[in-house]
């Protein structure tokens, strides 16, 4: 089995960074780093598995989520459903099921009116800013697309807060990630594609 994973910064995979493939922040990085992945790979039969950090309104922080569905900030001009597949794994026992929220944008009032996040809020549990772009990528290559997050903040941390807090949070979901290899190497042998 093939498995190409991809987070945004080295800062939210800790341990695995040596196997990770990196977007940078923003769907506008992501799709630079998907293009160049793609060029490499685009023939190859590999599942993308996207890892990494998200900010959450009401869901504590350090908690694990596998994605559901991801609805793309800004654009409603992506004609498919988002709709990330998923590994069934024991160790998924104890893991929320969330649907995301993903913009090229930090959310917060500064960037959107209370009344659109009002509307996004009963819709979405989790933000971030690049899987909008890996999960298209995914469907228009037909690979296989499964994202595990992390919540590292209520929305209510500047950058430079995260950065300080994702390194600790990171170990937790690099121990899930590691449980849920470990599962999928009991039916073979996984190559992480770069």
């Amino acid at each position: 089995m093939k498995i190409a994973l991809f987070a945004a910064v080295p800062d939210e995979v800790g341990s695995l960074a040596d196997l990770v493939n990196f977007t940078g922040i923003g769907r506008e990085n992501a799709t630079c780093a998907m293009i160049r992945f793609m060029n490499r790979h685009a023939d190859e039969d590999f599942i993308m598995l996207n890892i990494g950090t998200v900010g959450s309104y009401d869901m504590p922080v350090g908690t694990i989520l596998c994605i559901r569905e991801i609805l793309s900030g800004s654009s409603s001009f992506y004609p498919k459903k988002m709709l990330p597949d998923y590994f069934d794994v024991q160790a998924d026992a104890s893991v929320r099921e969330a649907t995301l929220y993903s913009s090229d944008s930090f959310v917060s009032t500064t960037v959107f009116t209370e009344s659109y996040l009002d509307d996004v809020k009963s819709k979405v549990d989790c933000f971030d800013m690049e899987s909008s772009v890996l999960m298209s990528f995914a469907q228009e290559n037909g690979k296989k697309y499964v994202s595990y997050k992390i919540v590292s903040d209520n929305l209510d941390v500047s950058l430079e807060v995260w950065k300080q807090t994702v390194h600790e949070l990171s170990k937790a979901l690099v121990l899930h990630i590691q449980q849920v290899l470990k599962e999928l190497e009991q039916n073979g042998k996984i190559e992480f594609l770069k």
